[in-house]
């Protein structure tokens, strides 16, 4: 029976392989030796996920959102310009790093916060920050490092160092207070967008927040994104988050099919924002490096975990208003905000205070929920799950988490492929033959492509996300199955349930094999797709192979096992 490397998905032997065609460390390959190394020992590492995308875009309510904590300073305009990563940690630490190499220093947790620009003392500290990194106990961190970038600029406008519309700040106002922080922290727009090009290019997967659409200066970024990031961001590691959904409520001056002015109390704004969420996608800057683009309302996702339960007091008094005629006095978010009016039995300052908290829509959605019985947790439940934030965690686990071994595997070879590049050109320029060791590792990347697991899935994924393959739907679900979009486990990549009977997993698996065989030996498939189909076919050999392995283990060798022919039975045919 072949022997299958690596069954448990790790890939950590690509790297032990790379290692030994390195060979013992000198002058020439002791950097490629130590990537190498650091490749292997990220294998084991969580993931690193960065938040990206132009500044002010809500990425900061968006970490709070999935962290289910109000951890990250959103009203802090001096700590939008530090990176800020989050781990796991059994108590809550705060770990600052500095630009200057001097060793970390640990503060008590929400420190930063208490520091401004405008103080001295303050501004000194906030200039000499390199990084933020801050530790919390959260089952989402166990798996994944977050880290909340800057803000990303475009290639257009960055002829001009004045103006913050390189960053996508639109806003006079706001652009003028963050330049007077910029200059008090000795930054400017390029820094940021540079700190947080490079945060990028360390993470293992990107999200990219969207404010409301994608408006003109979030295209540049995106196209700027795209153009610079081609080779290492793609739909396997990268997706994008409309991040302020909520906003499309109330409906102000919006039409329904019949050309009358859509109903607030019908109008659903996360309806809205999937339908541009879904026009965003069908650009092609955004299909060449998004897996997907989801609508969240943060600010709600945010309220929902981590709003006192005094904010609920007032909010049922609001639920006792009739519905329809709250949301006429909604209509004008300004005004229901700042109005004196004898209808509304909450103070003004205390609407504004929820509005702030959760947004208008929220405030509307809880005072329905309110005025239908639900209690407290049930509410708290409800908004969540309306957030769209529940989706976006299962979207992070599941896209990003089942793929996290491909995608450090596809990072550790990006880095190592491109040292190999390097120490080629760097002998080129010098007029001296390559070293032997770049030759060594080209070769043995080019060759795993092909041979190996991990590398020839990666190799059929980017073949699948450039577009142009000759295959049905039902063969491509099979091609994201079996590469590990629904989890590494052989049932998850035969597309069944877990705890399927091992002889359902051997027949289905042997019966994709013979379809993807069939489908190799077509005469008029097309080259990229015969190179896919092979790949495909390799992989459900692999699971079979893996399969009968464990039924040998249970079962014995015989041929009279739950898979053997005794035992078997027609489940549906090829291709499904």
């Amino acid at each position: 029976m072949r022997s299958i490397p690596d069954p448990t998905g790790t890939h950590a032997h690509v790297f032990e392989r790379i290692a030994r065609a390195v060979g013992p460390a000198d002058p020439a390959s002791a950097d490629l030796l130590a990537l190498v190394g650091s490749a292997r020992a990220r294998m084991t590492a969580p993931m690193r996920v960065a938040v990206a995308g132009q500044i002010k875009r809500g990425k900061t309510t968006l970490v709070n959102a999935l962290l289910g904590e109000e951890i990250a300073d959103t009203g802090r305009l001096e700590l939008t310009f530090n990176v800020c990563e989050f781990h796991h940690s059994e108590h809550p630490r705060l770990l600052v790093h500095f630009k200057d190499g001097s060793p970390a220093r640990e503060l008590p947790p929400g420190a930063l916060s208490r520091l401004t620009a405008r103080d001295p003392a303050g501004a000194r500290l906030l200039r000499s920050v390199r990084k933020v990194e801050v530790g919390r106990p959260s089952p989402l961190l166990r798996r994944f490092r977050l880290v909340d970038t800057p803000g990303l600029g475009s290639v257009h406008g960055t002829d001009t160092e004045n103006t913050l519309a390189f960053l996508g700040i639109d806003d006079p106002g706001q652009r003028a207070d963050t330049a007077g922080v910029l200059r008090r922290l000795g930054r400017d727009a390029r820094s940021v967008h540079a700190e947080s090009a490079a945060e990028m290019d360390r993470a293992d997967a990107v999200v990219f927040a969207f404010s409301r659409g994608l408006g003109r200066a979030d295209q540049q970024a995106v196209d700027s994104f795209a153009g610079a990031y081609g080779a290492v961001v793609s739909p396997l590691k990268a997706f994008g988050v409309l991040t302020r959904a909520d906003q499309y409520w109330p409906p102000a001056g919006e039409m329904g099919p019949d050309g009358l002015p859509v109903d607030p109390m019908a109008h659903d704004p996360m309806a809205t924002a999937r339908r541009i969420a879904d026009s965003c996608r069908e650009r092609p800057a955004v299909r060449r490096v998004f897996h997907t683009v989801l609508p969240v309302a943060g600010l709600l996702g945010v309220a929902a975990q981590c709003m006192p339960s005094a904010a609920f007091e007032p909010l049922e008094d609001l639920a006792k208003m009739p519905p329809h005629r709250l949301a006429e006095l909604m209509e004008d978010v300004n005004l229901f905000c700042l109005r004196d009016d004898p209808e509304l039995p909450v103070a003004a300052g205390t609407r504004a205070a929820l509005v702030d908290r959760m947004g208008a829509w929220g405030v509307f959605l809880a005072c329905g929920a309110l005025r239908d019985g639900l209690g407290e947790d049930a509410t708290r439940r409800l908004l969540l799950e309306r957030s769209g934030v529940i989706a976006l965690r299962e979207q992070i686990l599941r896209h990003f988490g089942n793929r996290a071994a491909l995608i450090k595997l596809d990072h550790g070879q990006r880095e190592i492929a491109e040292e190999v590049a390097r120490l080629r050109t760097t002998a080129q320029l010098a007029d001296r033959p390559p070293p032997a060791v770049a030759g060594r590792v080209a070769g043995l990347l080019e060759d795993m492509r092909v041979t190996d697991a991990g590398p020839s899935e990666l190799a059929a994924l980017a073949a699948y996300y450039r577009g142009g393959l000759s295959l049905t739907a039902a063969e491509e679900s099979q091609l994201l199955a079996v590469t590990g979009e629904s989890g590494p486990s052989c049932a998850a990549r035969l597309g069944l349930p877990a705890g399927t009977p091992v002889a359902t997993l051997l027949r289905t698996a042997r019966r994709h094999a013979a379809h993807w065989a069939a489908r190799c030996c077509d005469p008029l498939l097309d080259r990229p797709t015969l190179a896919v189909a092979r790949v495909v076919l390799r992989s459900y050999e692999r699971v079979a192979d893996l399969v009968g392995r464990a039924e040998a283990l249970l079962y014995g060798d015989g041929d009279e096992g739950p898979g053997g022919a005794a035992g078997d039975e027609t489940d549906g045919g090829d291709g499904r």
